[in-house]
């Protein structure tokens, strides 16, 4: 069993640390992109997690104040749960998204992180009913590389997970057709990131 102390270890040995984006003629407000991983902290990530999404991001826009990052859970095209709601200040030009979908006991639970140079921010979800155990087949994908607008929900990631044995998901989910078409299976899981001019408690501060 992969315990909580060993899953934040593995968390923080992704310091290592973020790597440039190419933000040469970008337009948004923030730059996403995969994250570059030695062999080493992927063999360590791959311990704790069956899926995890890592990404380096380059804040573009000096009125950026806070990143939230959620993953909604849907059955069948139907939205169930956000099961991760996870918002941050910008403090630093780059930080480094950790995402880990992780087996814990006979269920699975997230582990969420926003890396900086100077420190880091986290949350652990309670522990839900293993998808994993049952006969299914999991899909995940993940963008390499997009930007980010103010006020804009950016879906960055999805896992699928589906008694049918052929999963098609697109890579890019900009529209309501590719939404629909990601949620109809079973099981759906989706990452996004907003990028907010406020901080969310502040007054007229909303999503």
């Amino acid at each position: 069993m992969i315990t909580r102390k060993v899953t934040f270890l593995i968390i923080v040995s992704l310091f290592a640390l973020l790597t440039a984006c190419n933000s040469e003629s970008q337009q948004g407000d923030a730059l996403i992109k995969e994250g570059e991983l030695t062999e080493y902290e992927r063999s360590l990530t791959d311990l704790v997690s069956e899926t995890f999404f890592i990404y380096d991001v380059e804040f573009l826009n000096e009125n950026a104040k806070e990143v939230r990052l959620k993953v909604d859970y849907y059955q069948e095209g139907e939205l169930v749960d956000t099961i991760v709601d996870f918002g941050t200040s910008i403090e630093e030009k780059k930080s480094r998204f950790v995402l880990l979908n992780t087996p814990y006991k006979d269920k699975e639970k997230w582990n969420a992180a926003v890396i900086t140079e100077n420190g880091m921010t986290s949350l652990e979800t309670d522990p839900m009913d293993s998808l994993s155990n049952m006969d299914m087949t999991v899909s995940s994908v993940g963008m390499d590389e997009t930007e980010l607008k103010i006020g804009e929900k950016t879906i960055i990631a999805s896992i699928v997970k589906s008694n049918q044995e052929n999963i098609s998901i697109p890579t890019d989910i900009a529209s309501e057709e590719d939404l629909i078409e990601v949620t109809a299976y079973e099981h759906a899981f989706l990452v996004s990131a907003t990028l907010m001019d406020c901080h969310i408690g502040d007054e007229g501060c909303t999503e």
